[in-house]
Order: structure tokens, then sequence, then C-alpha cells
């Protein structure tokens, strides 16, 4: 992780404008290798661009005024059409290197046949991600991104330094994900006492994941969220703080390897209309275990981010940022604000 030291002075409304400017140049670098289609990255990078740049607007919400063609919900249904042709990536790219060398020949043609209908959807999948990016909609989210950076509207709440605000950003999001529910999948609660399903009771363990992957899927999402959010702040806090920072990235790709499989199961037997242990064993079998691969890898983070010492140490930690010195402006673009200041207005809870 690239950490930038920052001016301990900078104020919300700075560094909201300074985030927001450098994740919509990283998702503007990314558009033409998109639309070119050689190279699946690109798609990937601009996919979490968008997803950054949607968390910064919600982290932000109460010092920019954004309009609303750059809202939330005008960036998640750009994020949506990325998302939707990078999944077939990621579901065509495991199919080809994890499944198909343990085929048997009596199994060749059927998976053809899957490899087959997943080109075609993608095929459709990226005409509409052409579209989308061709549309009036997203070139009215690019200009009005721009607009706002060029001329940026914030709130009183904006006046505030980073510093002096910042543990109420971040813990609210944190206190959410420890009450997510997705940590109690794979255990047992009695007398308020959390207890892991043991490794070796996998039938235990299975019924769990197929009654509550959902609830899994969930807390990937929001462990996502903490994860952009916090790497937001990086700067002002210790090296204790970037650990947690590389957890919730370890945390989000394990429940992302678990939830790929569960896409891909259902992308396969609605493919072939039946049980995949029925037509492609091999697949089934293999996935079976990557299943219990999962719990092993999972299990030992689980019970850390159960534990309430942890979760006590976590929440302290957020309340201590480290005051650093350097800025992580550039001076010309500090004396750009200073001749060009943004307005400030009223905070409105619609933005």
């Amino acid at each position: 992780m690239n950490v930038q030291t920052l001016d301990p002075a900078i104020t919300l409304a700075e560094y909201a404008r300074h985030i927001i400017q450098q994740t919509v140049k990283k998702i503007m670098a990314q558009e033409a290798a998109v639309l070119k289609d050689k190279d699946p990255e690109p798609l990937h990078q601009m996919r979490v661009g968008m997803r950054r740049l949607r968390t910064a607007v919600k982290v932000f919400n109460t010092t920019i005024v954004i309009p609303k063609a750059a809202s939330n919900s005008a960036i998640g249904k750009i994020a949506n059409t990325l998302g939707g042709t990078r999944d077939l990536d990621v579901l065509q790219q495991e199919l080809i290197t994890r499944y198909q060398p343990l085929l048997k020949k009596s199994e060749k043609t059927k998976f053809d046949a899957v490899m087959k209908q997943v080109l075609q959807t993608r095929q459709h999948s990226f005409s509409q991600l052409q579209k989308t990016l061709n549309s009036d909609r997203y070139q009215k989210l690019k200009r009005s991104l721009q607009d706002w950076l060029d001329h940026p509207v914030y709130t009183p709440m904006g006046d505030l330094s980073v510093l002096q605000i910042l543990p109420d950003l971040l813990l609210p999001l944190v206190c959410q994900l420890f009450l997510h529910p997705g940590w109690l999948v794979g255990t047992t609660v009695q007398a308020g006492n959390v207890t892991l399903i043991p490794l070796e009771e996998t039938d235990a363990l299975n019924q769990q994941f197929h009654q509550f992957n959902h609830l899994l899927h969930g807390l990937r999402k929001q462990i996502k969220g903490v994860r952009y959010q916090a790497e937001f702040f990086s700067g002002f806090y210790d090296t204790s703080y970037l650990e947690r920072v590389e957890e919730f990235k370890s945390l989000q790709e394990i429940l992302g390897q678990l939830q790929d499989h569960v896409v891909l199961r259902q992308f396969l037997e609605s493919t072939l209309g039946t049980d995949l242990g029925k037509v492609l064993h091999s697949v089934d079998r293999a996935m079976q275990q990557d299943q219990a691969t999962f719990w092993q890898n999972w299990q030992p983070l689980q019970q850390r981010y159960l534990s309430l010492e942890f979760r006590q140490s976590l929440r302290s930690l957020l309340t201590t940022p480290t005051a650093l010195t350097p800025t992580s402006l550039p001076t010309s673009q500090k004396q750009a604000k200073a001749r060009k200041p943004g307005k400030v207005k009223p905070a409105n809870p619609e933005h």
C-alpha cells in the first residue's frame, strides 16, 4: 500500500476534494483501455475506482454538496454495469485455470457447452457496457464530477480539520461491521458465548454455509466499504492501522473467493439444467474441497474479529490518529485553492 503523509491541519473540504480528484483521475485513466477490451485488468481497475468513488461520496456526504448527476446512486448504476462484465471475466478465468485441468474426458463436452455460454453472455454484457460508457448518463456523470472539482461546493462542516473529526467518521462504519450477522455464520451461540463449529464437523459447516451464504456475501460488501474508507485516511495513523487495513483486504479476498464459487455453481447449474455433481463431478468435488479450504482460512480471522478484546483495541486505535507533518497536497494545488475557494452551502441531507 502506498501511504502518503498528510498535513495535520488539512480541512475536511480540502481532503474530500483531494480524495475525489485522485479517484476520478484513476477511473478516467482506464476508460479507453476498457472500451478496447484487450485486457481484463483495466475493467477491474475501473470497477474498483467506481466503488471507491461511491465510498468517498458516502464518507464525505456531510462535507460536500455534490450534483445529483454525480450522486452515490448515479455512480452505483455505472459501477453495476462494469461489475456484471467483470464478474463474467472472473468466472471465465476460474473455469479455465482452476477447473478445466481437472476434467475427465467424459465431462469435456458439457464443459465446452458451458464455456460457449459464458462467452456469449460476456459478449452481450460487454455490449451493454459499451452503451453505458457512451451514454449521455455517463457523460453527464463525468461532466458533473469535473465541474464540482473545478468549483467545489461544501457545507460548513468542511471547515473542520480532518483530525478534529476523523474518529467520528471511522468509528460508525467499523461498529456497524462488528454488528453484522455474517460473523456468526459457522458458530453456535449459547448463553452469550460464541463458539466456532469445529472444522471436522463438515456437515454442520456445510449446512451453515448453504443456509447463510447470503450473510457472508453481505459481510464481504461491508468489509469492502470499511477497507476503502480506512485506506482514504491511512496517512493519519501509524503502522498498526495499516496492518488492520491489510487485514480488511485479506478478509475481503477470502469472502470474495467464496462468493465467486457460489456464483459459479449457480451459473453452471443454470446452464446445464441439472445438479453439478451429475454432469461435472470433477468440478463439483473440487468446489467442495475449496469450500473446506475456505473454513480453514476464515475461522482464525473470524475468531479474531469476534474477540471482545480485539474489537476494543480497534475502536481505541481509531480514536488516536497520529498527526504527521508533511503535506500530501502539491503546493500549486494549495495555491489554486487559495485563489478559488469552494463555495459553502448549508448541509442538505439529500446530497
